[in-house]
């Protein structure tokens, strides 16, 4: 046990095997539910008086384990659905998914009877667990959000030179058009779109594209950008927390790239609020819920998987239009608020009030 800040954080001690295919993931989360059934009365020891159980991972197993606690407290359950499983695992095409799906979405449809309240991610996904699932609980949509403190505005001037003086960004990159992509280059997320961008803007030699991140996905990022000697595509690893505000602060204009299955529709990724905090005009390779947000907010500009093209143009369009950039610019900034942590942590205080009064 640790504490931090005011927490304390119980870790337990889980099979040395490691995290890779369903097998494995199925041990591996299933020991972690012993556990944490065998070691309750310690842990209820620890924690002492509880008025809330709130669990999020592993997805579907947690709810499970929260029915536990709950009830032996007497205390509100809420359960947050960050990945709407079995779902998504429709992007990896297993051969096994004929299997995998029903009893995925049986064991889902189980896991959502427990909980006083069911936290979605966003609206698209409260609804479509509301429509599929059809739980007696509340589903309440709480995006992710950002903490503005955190992800500052900041000069953009002022980010580019202390990058490049601590040796992270190319010196040569100071007076470009700075196209961003961080987070996870999966092939679900289909960055490759990103480098197909950039091989046609070759002749733009003030556009260059600036790749931060690990993940399968990027062997084949590496691969284009040789084949296709992409000067203008620049490739980072995966870099600390605590400096990736000067990143983004460093960018001009910064991409969420999102698979372009249906299911994905739902989800809005934490990167996409980091850009906003730093009011980054934003390009959603996406449908969905955040090409909603882009659109209605005005925030950005959206594509769909594959379109290279109108990638392309919008790429021109916003490098060609200092005005509109400044515009989308303020726009996040009046759009950030909707999704700060003070006023999401708000809005979550009322509903737990709301659930709570219905219990007495």
């Amino acid at each position: 046990m640790e504490t931090i800040d005011s927490f304390k954080v119980i870790r337990l001690r889980l099979l040395p095997i490691q995290y890779t295919g369903y097998l494995r993931r199925l041990v591996i989360f299933s020991n972690f539910v012993f556990l944490t059934l065998v070691f309750m009365p310690k842990i209820l020891g620890i924690a002492g008086k509880i008025n809330l159980v709130y669990s999020i991972a592993p997805i579907i197993f947690s709810s499970f384990i929260g029915v536990f606690y709950s009830k032996l407290t007497k205390s509100l359950f809420v359960y947050e659905v960050s990945d709407i499983w079995p779902e998504e695992l429709t992007v990896f095409r297993t051969p096994l998914w004929f299997i995998i799906g029903p009893i995925g979405k049986l064991v889902a449809k189980l896991s959502y009877i427990g909980p006083d309240i069911i936290i979605a991610i966003g609206n698209l996904a409260a609804a479509y667990i509301s429509k599929e699932y059809r739980p007696k609980a509340t589903v309440f949509a709480m995006p992710i959000g950002v903490d503005p403190n955190k992800f500052p505005r900041l000069s953009k001037d002022e980010c580019r030179m202390e990058l490049v003086n601590d040796g992270i960004l190319p010196e040569n990159l100071v007076n470009k058009f700075i196209i961003l992509y961080s987070g996870l280059i999966s092939n679900a997320t289909r960055v490759e779109n990103i480098a197909c961008a950039a091989n046609k803007l070759k002749d733009e030699k003030d556009v260059v594209f600036l790749i931060v991140g690990d993940g399968e996905g990027k062997q084949n990022l590496t691969r284009l950008k040789a084949e296709k000697n992409l000067d203008n595509f620049y490739l980072l690893a995966f870099q600390p927390r605590e400096i990736m505000p000067g990143i983004i602060s460093a960018a001009d204009v910064c991409i969420v790239s999102l698979p372009p299955e249906p299911i994905f529709d739902v989800d809005v990724p934490t990167k996409f609020y980091e850009y906003l905090a730093c009011c980054k005009p934003l390009i959603g390779i996406s449908q969905g819920e955040v090409a909603e947000i882009i659109t209605s907010s005005n925030i950005g500009r959206t594509a769909k998987a594959g379109d290279i093209d109108s990638l392309v143009d919008i790429i021109k369009e916003l490098k060609n239009s200092p005005d509109l950039m400044e515009t989308i610019k303020d726009n996040c900034n009046s759009t950030l608020h909707r999704f700060s942590l003070d006023s999401l942590a708000s809005s979550f205080l009322n509903q737990l009030k709301l659930e709570e009064s219905k219990r007495h």
